[in-house]
């Protein structure tokens, strides 16, 4: 006898997965808008990738993970501390999206 049947395991990866965390999209476009303006024009050019993420994800985790690319990125154009500070400005902005202990844990590392 098998410990996970497939039709256990799919429905588990349906709701762990990407697709079983979408949050309103009204809840994300601040969020986003202000990721993407941070980001700017040449960190989109500089990553088009990167900006076409913070244009499409459909959860909070996504774009909360992304700031770590954002960082990356910014970093090339205006030098670390700044790219640091910049993206650290933004987690007031996803108050109420992710759990507490995600955005306690972000604190900490300051």
């Amino acid at each position: 006898m098998r410990w996970f049947k497939p039709g256990i395991r799919n429905s588990l990866y349906a709701l762990l997965g990407p697709d079983g965390r979408k949050d309103s999209m009204e809840s994300l476009e601040p969020v986003r808008d202000a990721m993407l303006a941070m980001l700017g024009e040449d960190g989109a050019r500089a990553n088009p990738e990167l900006s076409r993420k913070l244009r499409y994800v459909q959860d909070a985790h996504t774009l909360w993970y992304a700031r770590a690319e954002m960082v990356a990125v910014l970093s090339e154009l205006h030098g670390e501390a700044l790219a640091v500070h910049r993206v650290q400005s933004l987690s007031p902005a996803f108050q109420g999206l992710l759990p507490k202990s995600l955005m306690d844990a972000s604190r900490g590392r300051r």
